[in-house]
């Protein structure tokens, strides 16, 4: 199994067990304010964490989809059909002088 796929299985086993426990905790719990507070703590920690590994696998996907691109062939491509015009315009002129020279 690749290493990605064991990466992923161990979030998701991770996550499960985290959740679990704030099932437990929640359960044993005395007060309706506690198990809010567990609740919530435990909905934004999970929320975090499925947050960066969407964005962790977004990257990854991204960044193999771009060493692919030959950057240079693509360039002599787009200058097949397209002409490069650069112009420059250059003034020099003399400073004035102030008064107190």
């Amino acid at each position: 199994m690749s290493d990605s796929k064991n990466k992923n299985k161990k979030s998701q086993s991770n996550i499960a067990g985290n959740v679990t426990q704030a099932f437990k905790k929640i359960i044993s719990a005395g007060s309706a304010a506690e198990i809010s507070k567990e609740f919530i703590s435990t909905a934004i920690g999970q929320a975090g964490k499925a947050k960066d590994d969407i964005t962790e696998k977004v990257t990854g996907e991204v960044m193999s989809w771009i060493k692919k691109i030959d950057f240079g062939k693509e360039l002599s491509k787009f200058a097949e059909d397209h002409t490069f015009k650069v112009s420059a315009e250059i003034d020099i002129s003399k400073k004035k002088k102030s008064l107190k020279d």
